[in-house]
């Protein structure tokens, strides 16, 4: 493949992921070989058929959970061929759930492993040095699991991961992300030299830079020893465990923040030398930390950046614990960690009575939103509007989801009449009626209102305005002949009649004055 030709592949790829999830549709039924967790399974299967062309293959069953979205394989057994033929991976099983193809709001994926050995042959000329860290001819892993949950929207990402490989060590880890994704600064440009020097002839091994971007909440990795501190210890040359090589680690600055993080790193060293168990590292900021990798020269700006914790002790909860709820003082506080089982465990029925009373506050009302959605969509509708209105971000899709599962009734009983009173300035003239027709059916700075909107759109479209007779054909299209509509939207109609002649807004807007 052309030099060229491989940087596309790869851009195709990172264009992908930089473009995130696909818009949403409607999931195929579980049933249906097109569900996710059949699509998943069929490639496993053409995997393993592909692979069997390098190594013998070997598994006892795969198992589809079509209607949980996962897959269970089970008993794998690979050997090497020829000069590979001592390499051997076991697995007893991989367990997948959450799978989703087809972008829900928020997904969650779980991956389960156990009984996993590989063979230290597997790594050809380090097999010895691995076989001295292992204690044995393989590396053991008990049990591994990755969890993670993504919104597709805001890009937000959280992975908590867990190793445990007996007589050597378990490893924890999480990273709490408002926002990450691929970030290549060069990418296209990159790219075009690529192009112009193949069309010249020449070759250029130029490769884009990529790494991450976005804002980090919180992380951590803590490793406790099973067994492998004791086989390295007596490997190491006496003096690298001494305080002075311990010492050596500061390098940077004094008082500065670099400093202040490798003396903790020290510290937690010199505590895991003398009694060995634990080493934590924790990144817990006030405040979510902005970060892009292709700026960082090394792992001393990382740290510089995000300032880690070292400790020997477990890792310290990344939200603030509430200890009894009973005796919280902030209603709105307890209220939203209870909906969000943020800090204390999540209990719908407690928050909603603390919130409901505090219903006008935007933020409090999408959160009752979301509480009430599945319970009661009309009521919970309400609160979608109010936060909506009030211009809360999530609010907006919350609302459209909602919205969908009411019926004409409930949606424009829940919604402001026809007769409610325009806001100032409305009138002024055709641009404001069509401002304030638009505003009302998108619920954008106003809470939302199609038989308003209406009202104020018919006066836009009788001065020739086209946005907003724009905006009356999707609400025909919309709601069609539905009888309760239509008493609706003839209730508007004889209001804007009302409104056209006493505030003669045939001579005002014709003369284009206030």
């Amino acid at each position: 493949m052309r030099p060229l030709a491989r940087r596309l592949a790869a851009g195709t790829v990172l264009s992908l992921a930089l473009a995130g999830a696909a818009p949403a549709e409607p999931a195929p039924a579980t049933t249906s070989v097109f569900s996710p967790a059949n699509i998943a399974a069929g490639l496993v299967r053409g995997a393993i058929s592909y692979a069997r062309m390098v190594a013998d293959i070997r598994y006892d069953g795969l198992e589809i959970d079509a209607a949980r979205g996962g897959l269970v394989l089970r008993d794998l057994q690979i050997a090497g061929l020829g000069r590979h033929r001592n390499c051997r991976v076991a697995l007893g099983r991989l367990q997948v759930s959450g799978l989703s193809l087809w972008s829900d709001a928020e997904s969650r994926l779980r991956l389960d492993a156990a009984e996993l050995s590989i063979a230290n042959n597997c790594f050809g000329a380090d097999a010895a040095m691995i076989g001295v860290v292992t204690g044995g001819a393989s590396i053991p892993l008990a049990a591994l699991s990755v969890d993670l949950r993504q919104a597709a929207g805001s890009g937000a990402l959280s992975a908590d991961i867990r190793a445990i490989s007996p007589g050597i060590a378990r490893i924890e880890a999480s990273a709490d992300f408002d926002y990450v994704s691929l970030f290549s600064p060069d990418f296209f440009e990159k790219i075009t030299a690529a192009s112009q020097a193949d069309e010249a002839g020449a070759e250029t091994d130029e490769t884009p830079q990529i790494g991450l971007r976005g804002t980090l909440r919180a992380a951590h990795l803590s490793v406790e020893n099973l067994g492998v501190w004791e086989r390295l210890k007596p490997l190491l040359p006496p003096e690298a465990s001494s305080p002075e090589a311990l010492q050596a680690l500061l390098t940077a600055e004094p008082g500065s923040a670099l400093h202040q993080s490798q003396q903790g790193l020290v510290r937690a060293l010199r505590a895991f030398m003398a009694e060995p168990g634990r080493v934590t590292a924790e990144i817990r900021p006030a405040e979510p930390v902005a970060f892009d990798t292709t700026l960082w020269a090394g792992p001393e700006d990382a740290a510089t950046l995000f300032r880690p914790r070292f400790s020997n002790g477990l890792p310290t909860p990344p939200v603030a614990l509430i200890a009894d709820p009973a005796t919280h003082q902030d209603n709105r506080a307890l209220g939203l960690a209870l909906a969000e089982g943020r800090g204390v465990p999540q209990n719908s029925r407690r928050a909603v009575e603390l919130l409901t009373p505090l219903r006008e506050d935007a933020e409090v009302a999408l959160a009752l939103a979301r509480l009430t959605a599945d319970t009661d969509p009309a009521l919970a509708y309400g609160h979608a509007l109010r936060a909506a209105a009030q211009g809360v971000t999530g609010a907006a899709g919350v609302l459209e989801r909602i919205e969908a599962r009411l019926g004409t009734a409930d949606l424009l009983a829940a919604q402001e009449a026809a007769e409610t009173a325009p806001p100032e300035g409305s009138f002024a003239s055709t641009q404001a009626l069509r401002d304030a027709a638009l505003a009302h059916e998108r619920g954008e700075g106003v809470t939302r209102s199609y038989a308003l909107a209406w009202r104020l759109a018919t006066l836009a479209a009788a001065a020739g305005d086209g946005p907003a007779q724009a905006l009356m054909a999707r609400l025909e299209a919309r709601f069609g002949a539905d009888p309760i509509w239509l008493r609706a939207r003839d209730r508007a109609e004889e209001l804007a009649l009302e409104d056209w002649t006493r505030r003669k807004l045939a001579q005002r807007l014709a003369e284009g004055r206030p």
